[in-house]
């Protein structure tokens, strides 16, 4: 069973435990998605990192972001199977005339 993901949110501030090569380990989330967007709070560097390699790395969340994630759609609801609607019927195509097969005597 896969491990539950990280809530996470446009404007949290975390910090993680690598930290970027200017030395700064504290990052805000500016994009969400399969990857996240995160840019460096010491030298203002924009990083794009797959989702599941930064939930691995945040150490601990600083300041969470005010804006919930959008609401998930409901799953359209299952209408029982009914009868098929019919394809409307199409013209029967032209037979092809049949090839005869000649079979010849060998010389």
């Amino acid at each position: 069973m896969p491990a539950p993901y990280v809530k996470l949110y446009v404007g949290d501030v975390i910090r993680t435990r690598k930290a970027h090569p200017c030395g700064g380990d504290v990052w805000v989330i500016e994009r969400l998605g399969a990857d996240v967007g995160i840019r460096c709070r010491t030298c203002g560097r924009f990083v794009l990192m797959d989702r599941i390699k930064l939930e691995r790395r945040i150490r601990a969340f600083l300041q969470r972001g005010n804006e919930p994630p959008p609401a998930e759609p409901e799953p359209p609801k299952e209408e029982p199977p009914g009868p098929r609607p019919r394809k409307a019927a199409s013209p029967a195509p032209e037979p092809r005339p049949r090839r005869r097969i000649v079979k010849r005597a060998r010389p």
